[in-house]
């Protein structure tokens, strides 16, 4: 096993570490501007034109809403192992270092020929 695999595990871990906590402001942020839309059309008069214009932002608002908790979805088995685990990832990323000090190592290698 390379170092390079190792390490595109762990990078694999904090990728979906990140997407679900993006995921997570995403979410929060559609249901924000789906219920300022909804507080808008509550209160405030509108006439056919701006109530197409909001239709509009509210579907797209909700189509935000719905990638980002699919993408929860996706991620969230990925990050309960990985809180179930902390202690074999930071096992891998010194398993990371020591091969690619071995790897340093063999890179840097020069044969010295022994004398007769």
């Amino acid at each position: 096993m390379t170092s390079s695999q190792i390490d595109e595990f762990l990078a694999y871990l904090r990728d979906c570490e990140q997407r679900f906590r993006m995921a997570e402001a995403d979410e929060l942020e559609a249901n924000a501007i789906t219920n300022d839309i909804h507080h808008d059309m509550e209160f405030v008069e509108h006439d056919d034109a701006e109530l197409l214009v909001l239709a509009v932002e509210l579907t797209a608002a909700r189509k935000k809403r719905r990638a980002a908790k699919d993408a929860m979805a996706e991620t969230a088995p990925v990050l309960a192992w990985l809180e179930e685990n902390r202690k074999t990832v930071k096992s891998l990323e010194q398993l990371l270092g020591a091969v690619r000090r071995a790897e340093r190592a063999a890179e840097n290698r020069i044969y010295t020929p022994r004398r007769r």
